[in-house]
């Protein structure tokens, strides 16, 4: 946690000198570059760690890699995928989001602008276990009564990615920047599991996950990607 809290105050730091308007001029070509930063947006407690290396061939050509370390997020109200149940009472939801991997090129268009960015992404398995309170529902035309749980899991995988970005470069080596580079179209299909004193028959199961699978398809967030926020630092 000390680590996360470094990583907020330098990128505010960074922000504050953007705003101030220093200029994007620095060493760039030839070297080398690490970073550290969030697999997530810094808030409700989800950061996921991750670290960055790669190299400048050119001002407008780079080619690295980025990993990011397992974590585990609190969801609750803002769970997308117990909103996609279509199910009240829902009183906790925790995700076990696994590792993630990143490698790519990244070709700058335009100096100072934004890059694309092109490679390889590999996501691990993630496990969501979203908690409903005891009441009656019905589901799928039946009637029941009872707590429930459902573990909604999204199988480990990869593939071709190509997304956006921005790096400002500042003079003295310091860079802050993010990315956000999924497969495109590259949904995988969730495994569901279904628990409680709420006993759901198959049918109710099927509806349930066919309801969730439909929301889930259409989320963009849901294919395999990196989403990287951080601070670097180039040398040669």
């Amino acid at each position: 946690m000390k680590l996360i809290r470094i990583l907020i105050i330098t990128s505010c730091f960074f922000g504050l000198n953007i705003a101030k308007g220093q200029n994007n001029k620095g060493v760039i070509e030839n070297s080398w570059q690490i970073g550290l930063g969030f697999g997530e947006l810094p808030t409700g407690g989800s950061f996921k760690p991750s670290i960055a290396i790669g190299y400048h061939f050119t001002d407008r050509i780079y080619a690295g890699l980025i990993y990011q370390v397992k974590d585990r997020i609190k969801r609750d109200d803002s769970s997308f995928n117990a909103q996609s149940s279509g199910l009240d009472g829902l009183l906790s939801s925790s995700e076990s989001v696994a590792q993630r991997f990143l490698a790519q090129v990244r070709y700058i268009p335009i100096r100072y602008g934004p890059y694309l960015s092109g490679g390889f992404v590999y996501n691990g398995k993630d496990t969501e276990t979203m908690l409903f309170d005891s009441r009656n529902r019905e589901i799928a035309n039946e009637s029941y009564s009872g707590n429930l749980e459902i573990q909604q899991t999204r199988p480990a995988g990869w593939g071709v990615a190509l997304g956006i970005g921005y790096q400002y470069n500042f003079k003295n080596g310091l860079s802050t920047g993010f990315e956000w580079t999924p497969a495109w179209g590259q949904y995988p299909e969730p495994q569901y599991e279904f628990f409680g004193t709420a006993a759901l028959s198959e049918i109710a199961q099927q509806e349930l996950t066919d309801r969730m699978n439909k929301r889930f398809q259409r989320n963009v967030t849901n294919m395999y990607k990196v989403f990287h926020l951080g601070i670097a630092y180039r040398f040669q």
